[in-house]
């Protein structure tokens, strides 16, 4: 990726703070759903700001005729030079540019009050915004994903196993010089030259491939995704004379935490506060009557467990971009996050059933929701009324982050008072159990592997059940998909890859230590978010923002409209 301009740290009143890795040079800010930092306040424009960054690390501030300006450091000003620690004021936002972050990858402890004060007064939703204005081509292995700009100065690009080219994938199922891309105008074309393994685009051989956005090519055990560059003014139909073609409903199935909890007229969830001092009420099945209403409407930070953006951003995207209507032609489903899966998905067929549209349907969904979509699909007779399913940021394989809400002993994961009353209360979800890594995330001190999923002498007597349940889950899900299918997932972010054990003479833990790689999402291992059978589709994001990234944006237009003239 390209080197980090800067960071832009957004204070808005009453929320968690959002912290922007800016990887382009220029960014808008504004309420419409296309800008690169959206901010819904009625006093802000659809365009209000752009921020434009230089080489040398400078940056600028410009006001783009909005109705009520932005303020520099309590200063009104139509154009400004900011140095590191100024504060823009946009409306009840401020935005301070910073060099570098200061945010804190380590686990938290929250052992009184006045620690979950500051916890929550502290937290942060990290994000990245990268330049989509050049032509590129990402690179997936099982091993790294990577990719290359294809901007103005490239004409041709070589790929093979030999060191000399210009993308080279070392591995035996690539041959020496495989394949070479050649610009034609404003086409790339990507040859084979007589490799052993050739280039696949669904399962055929093909000697030459016009690249489009959309189109997978199998090269060895890689695979080659090429995006074309486009700017905001392609996200969106409004305002324009594109004709809308016929399509589908959309139904979008939001992750873990991402649907309101009610109980009567009280509101549990989203709160902090009522989560980690009050947790008794989450805690499964527990008390009765909490039923699901509604989306997550707001930005939610939960210390050691998940980041969320407002996952109603994506509706409004559709809505105001794409021309969708919600309660016509799209539907937002929730569901209580902590129950199994599997009756989440029957829930899930009988709201399809209840809908007065016509079928088939496309699904969106984003991360816990990916399996839930999954198995509606496979187990619960959605096969036939779902003709497309987009699934962001997917546990598929599960996740070694869902490991440390579960590992429980005298020296593991200490998260303070109040954090280890919530992993009690988190260790009752029966949908904690059906994220775990399927693949071995351990390692003792002797180099023994470990599988979370295989061994159960790490669990405690009242977990064993949901555990067992949590296996025939993944045994009846399976691997694979049997309907079209595109995996958007994160890569580039630190995301937990190994856990190293300490374990005692008799084999019980008693100790762990996490360790990140660059490979996922910042809590999905690439590796996981990828099915059988699947387009895929890589993006330089966080999780938690995955579902309003404006790359993924793009391919949600491809999938759901069509391709923009660009």
């Amino acid at each position: 990726m390209e080197p980090t301009f800067g960071y832009l740290k957004l204070q808005l009143p009453g929320s968690e703070k959002q912290e922007f890795e800016v990887s382009k040079p220029e960014i808008t800010i504004g309420r419409g759903q296309t800008n690169d930092i959206v901010l819904q306040d009625s006093r802000i424009s659809r365009s209000h700001a752009r921020f434009e960054f230089d080489a040398g690390g400078g940056v600028t501030v410009v006001d783009l005729r909005s109705t009520n300006g932005i303020r520099v450091n309590g200063i009104r000003v139509d154009k400004a030079k900011l140095q590191p620690g100024d504060v823009v004021f946009i409306g009840s936002g401020q935005l301070t540019f910073e060099k570098a972050s200061d945010e804190d990858d380590n686990l938290t402890v929250i052992d009184s009050d006045a620690d979950l004060d500051r916890t929550i007064a502290e937290a942060v939703l990290p994000v990245s915004i990268n330049d989509t204005s050049e032509d590129r081509l990402v690179i997936y292995t099982p091993d790294k994903t990577w990719e290359i700009l294809l901007d103005d100065k490239v004409d041709s690009v070589s790929i093979g196993r030999a060191l000399n080219n210009g993308v080279v994938i070392e591995h035996p199922s690539v041959s020496r010089s495989h394949a070479q891309i050649l610009r034609n105008h404003r086409t790339f074309i990507l040859k084979d030259l007589n490799s052993s393994n050739g280039l696949l685009v669904n399962g055929e051989r093909k000697s030459e491939i016009i690249l489009e956005d959309g189109v997978s090519v199998r090269l060895g055990y890689a695979t080659l995704i090429y995006k074309s560059g486009f700017t905001e003014e392609h996200l969106t139909i409004a305002g324009t004379s594109f004709k809308m073609p016929d399509r589908h409903p959309v139904i979008f199935v939001p992750g873990i935490m991402g649907s309101e909890l009610w109980l009567g007229k009280e509101r549990i969830w989203p709160n902090l506060k009522v989560l980690f001092k009050e947790s008794e009420f989450f805690k499964y099945p527990g008390l009765p009557g909490i039923e699901a209403r509604g989306i997550l409407q707001e930005v939610v930070v939960v210390p050691n467990l998940i980041k969320l953006e407002q996952y109603s951003r994506l509706g409004d995207y559709l809505v105001e971009n794409l021309g969708y209507t919600r309660g016509v032609d799209f539907f937002e489903f929730a569901y209580d996050w902590r129950q199994d899966v599997r009756k989440t998905a029957r829930q899930l067929a009988q709201y399809i059933e209840a809908l007065a549209v016509k079928y088939p349907l496309k699904i969106i969904a984003h991360s816990l929701g990916t399996l839930v979509s999954r198995y509606y699909i496979e187990r619960c007779g959605g096969k036939g009324k779902i003709d497309k399913l987009i699934l962001m940021g997917g546990p598929h394989l599960g996740t070694p982050n869902a490991v440390s809400s579960l590992l429980f002993g005298p020296e593991v994961l200490p998260f303070g008072l109040l954090g280890e009353k919530l992993r009690k209360v988190v260790s009752t979800f029966e949908t904690s159990y059906q994220i775990l890594p399927v693949f071995s995330c351990g390692v003792d001190q002797f180099g023994q592997s470990f599988n979370f999923m295989k061994d159960d002498s790490w669990l405690t007597p009242e977990q064993k059940p949901l555990w067992l349940a949590a296996r025939e889950f993944k045994r009846e899900l399976g691997t694979s998909t049997s309907v079209p299918t595109t995996c958007i997932f994160g890569y580039g972010q630190k995301t937990v890859d190994r856990i190293k054990l300490l374990r005692k003479p008799d084999g019980k833990l008693s100790n762990s230590v996490y360790e990140t790689r660059t490979n996922g999402d910042g809590s999905v291992p690439e590796n996981s978010a990828v099915l059988q059978g699947a387009d895929f589709h890589p993006v330089h994001q966080l999780h938690g923002a995955l579902f309003v990234d404006n790359d993924v944006k793009m391919r949600l237009r491809l999938e759901l409209i069509g391709k923009p003239f660009i």
